[in-house]
């Protein structure tokens, strides 16, 4: 039940930025769609900060037993940090931004590498939690 927790908050908030951060490209082109797209709050990307709560439960719990200073689990804890730092320094920023003038071409790059950038960690996170390296 926790690594299903675990994955499922990881793989709702990352689709959320990534969605997020597509629109971001999109939004200042076209408006309209991106004043619909950002008249939500977007509150599901923040289940990214959940991730490691979850992780570090499943760990703990584990039938073969855990080992927390495994280089994997530290680098995937790496990750979050950084994911995390974007969301909350760049993302969210970008999107209350955007919320306010979806013609805001700055916030709408931001929110695009950003988004990007999240993507990228989360498929690094991904090749860790399924390959375990020692």
């Amino acid at each position: 039940m926790l690594v299903a927790l675990h994955v499922t908050c990881a793989v709702v908030g990352f689709a959320s930025v990534a969605v997020s951060g597509a629109y971001g490209v999109i939004a200042p082109g076209s408006p309209e769609e991106g004043r619909r797209y950002f008249s939500s709050p977007g509150r599901a990307e923040l289940l990214i900060l959940a991730v490691p709560v979850f992780g570090v439960a499943a760990l703990a719990v584990r039938p073969s037993g855990h080992d927390f200073a495994a280089a994997w689990v530290l680098a995937a804890l790496g990750i979050w940090a950084a994911a995390s730092a974007l969301l909350l320094g760049v993302v969210r920023p970008a999107e209350r931004r955007l919320r306010a003038s979806v013609g805001d071409r700055a916030a709408a790059r931001a929110l695009a590498r950003a988004g990007a950038a999240c993507d990228v960690l989360f498929a690094a996170a991904v090749f860790l939690m399924i390959t375990q390296p020692r």
